[in-house]
């Protein structure tokens, strides 16, 4: 049963993933990650007999000190505090939950934050464009990067986008809305800081709203789902309590109540994406999930490339 953790090294830069149980399905996965265009982002894993893998995958082998990287130094599992990344060496790497830790970014520390928090508003009650846009011209960074991004991914259109209502032309509103959610993200932290918490809350955001798309979340739409992972990392962006940063926002009972309080289906998947980000494989809720299989690694390996995308253009 596979599954992934994300990769890091010592600089908090993303560098690529570690399937674990990977051994025996490594001709079908590097079949997916060529299906899903994974290959500037190798796949780790562990194969003792250092066997030649296809592209992107990468063999590693375990030494008397761990598991060994190729370039020197040693993969380190369960790592859960930014501050552990300072006591590896430096050619070391890094998987575990750290990068869902709060930003380093104060709650008080970016003057467009009110701002951020009102188009967010605007995004969770579907507002015309002309509210967005408003909104929007209050915050020329947002704007600015979410039109690049646009235009960059934007289908090979001859025609740039220069407006919102461009941008949706081009896009379609779901799509966009998407992006824009993330993007506050990546406006909070600005230039001084790691994508790591955007990273954290796209791949949450994708991963949910795959489990929509194959019928995983009961009834739930692939909107809301991604809005749900999406939400659940705010109160570590704003450096607030998530209750307080939600209050504001017209959610539906069942949403609000699985971001505050665990409830319901929502509630649980919340739960399965801890345990994934922590590396956790043993959680029961997860098993579940690993069983589904060859679905199950199509599913992540398409989240993961959606999300290696976005970061790549977005910043």
């Amino acid at each position: 049963m596979i599954f992934f953790e994300l990769v890091w090294d010592t600089q908090q830069n993303w560098i690529g993933l570690f399937a674990h149980h990977a051994q025996h399905d490594a001709d079908a996965l590097s079949e997916v990650c060529h299906t899903y265009e994974l290959l500037s982002l190798p796949c780790m894993l562990l194969d003792e007999t250092a066997t030649p893998l296809a592209s992107p995958l990468m063999a590693l082998i375990r030494d008397e000190q761990g598991i060994a990287l190729p370039q020197g130094g040693h993969l380190h599992f369960k790592v859960q505090h930014t501050a552990d990344l300072s006591h590896l060496s430096h050619h070391d790497a890094a998987c575990g939950s750290w990068f869902t830790e709060a930003s380093n970014s104060s709650s008080n520390s970016n003057p467009s934050r009110p701002v951020l928090l009102e188009v967010l508003s605007l995004i969770v009650s579907d507002a015309e464009i002309a509210q967005l846009e408003t909104a929007l011209a209050k915050a020329p960074q947002l704007m600015l990067n979410l039109l690049r991004l646009v235009n960059s991914v934007g289908m090979g259109s001859a025609t740039p986008a220069r407006s919102i209502r461009q941008a949706i032309t081009l896009l379609g509103r779901r799509q966009l809305q998407r992006w824009l959610q993330l993007l506050i993200y990546a406006e909070q932290y600005g230039d001084s800081g790691k994508p790591a918490l955007l990273i954290a809350a796209a791949l949450r955001g994708k991963r949910m709203a795959q489990w929509a798309e194959q019928g995983w979340l009961g009834n739930t739409q692939a909107d809301e789902a991604f809005l749900c992972g999406m939400l659940s990392l705010l109160d570590r962006l704003f450096g607030e309590p998530l209750q307080q940063l939600l209050a504001p926002l017209p959610l539906d009972e069942h949403l609000r109540s699985a971001l505050i309080s665990g409830d319901g289906i929502l509630g649980a998947a919340l739960v399965q994406l801890t345990a994934l980000e922590a590396g956790d494989a043993e959680h029961p809720l997860i098993t579940p999930l690993l069983a589904k299989q060859k679905t199950w690694i199509n599913s992540e390996i398409q989240a993961i490339a959606w999300v290696h995308r976005l970061v790549r253009e977005s910043l």
